[in-house]
């Protein structure tokens, strides 16, 4: 027979967990916040469980060692690991509530820390090839492209079909957020992590990363919409070819590709030398879908930047089985 002296911690924690659970139905605030710091650490963390290890890279440990965890051990002997147990209960929302805040700071530190590498990977590239600096200095040089205005993202919102949807580059959220207005899931993904921070403060799904690796990855997904915005306009033929390549194998069907950019004829006497060879126009955007069988079509836009979108639907998915050989 129990002793009246111990201490009931089954019905202590029930105790705890049901008034803990009353004041955050009560107090949407607390809701709020652990669903603002679980997007942000899903945001910043990255997709693929780290391995530490001696002989891994210093950043890969930092990122997985920054994951801490607030569960103290409680023992295996049953009267010490009751006590240990309600202890634990007592102080868990507290600590976590600490816990998250490190593990968000951590995450932005080994985020910004990852991206100093890559520069500096950078850099090392290119001071050991002396002669291939003009594409390099050119991107340097080159002004990102400004934040869509909000007639550009209210009028690609009213052309987004089906989701989910992707937004390439997302910048700080304008597009998404008009897209996700209009009841449509979507996210974007956006490689300057200043822009990325700045739409998460606004509730906005804005992941950070490079946007062709992030269309390569997400090729099994499928997307009913995908928007090509941003990025685009820094880019060669070449690889705008290989864009809009990747877009149709992840696109679903039916799908479509929206592709918001200014016309290069445009641009300033500074910006065109600087940009020769990157980016196409709208037109041409039109007709290199169609090469790839969308059925494209230009709408305009009343902007001063952005006159005209491109919006393409798919007609049909290219047979896997036709062989360029044979013909």
């Amino acid at each position: 027979m129990p002793s009246p002296d111990l201490v009931d911690t089954e019905r202590v924690s029930a105790t705890i967990e049901a008034e803990a659970e009353k004041e955050r139905r009560q107090d949407g605030k607390i809701a709020q916040l652990e669903l603002t710091i679980e997007q942000t650490w899903a945001d910043i963390t990255p997709p693929e469980a780290v391995a530490g290890g001696d002989d891994g890279h210093l950043l890969d440990q930092a990122a997985s060692l920054a994951a801490l965890d607030p569960h103290v051990p409680i023992e295996s002997r049953r009267g010490l690991r009751g006590v240990k147990w309600l202890i634990r209960k007592l102080t868990y929302w507290y600590i976590r509530f600490l816990t998250d805040q490190f593990n968000v700071f951590a995450g932005l530190l080994i985020r910004h820390l990852r991206s100093l590498e890559a520069r500096l990977g950078h850099l090392e590239a290119a001071a050991s090839q002396p002669d291939d600096h003009s594409d390099s200095t050119t991107l340097v040089c080159l002004d990102d492209p400004p934040e869509p205005s909000p007639t550009v993202a209210s009028r690609v919102a009213e052309s987004a079909g089906s989701g989910p949807c992707l937004v390439l580059s997302g910048g700080e959220g304008a597009i998404v957020q008009a897209i996700g207005e209009r009841g449509i899931r979507v996210r974007g993904v956006e490689q300057d992590p200043d822009r990325v921070l700045a739409g998460l403060r606004r509730g906005i799904d804005i992941r950070p990363g490079d946007a062709l690796a992030h269309l390569a990855d997400a090729d099994t997904e499928g997307f009913g919409t995908i928007v090509l915005t941003g990025f685009v306009e820094k880019l060669s033929l070449v690889d705008l070819q290989g864009v809009i390549d990747q877009a149709s194998r992840t696109l679903m069907n039916p799908g479509r590709i929206i592709v918001v950019v200014a016309d290069p004829a445009n641009r300033s006497r500074v910006d065109a030398d600087l940009g020769s060879g990157l980016g196409i126009s709208p037109i041409t955007w039109r007709h290199l879908l169609e090469r790839a069988g969308f059925d494209a079509r230009l709408e305009s836009c009343p902007d001063s930047r952005i006159a005209e979108i491109v919006v393409a639907h798919r007609t049909a998915i290219p047979s896997v089985d036709s062989n360029p050989s044979q013909s």
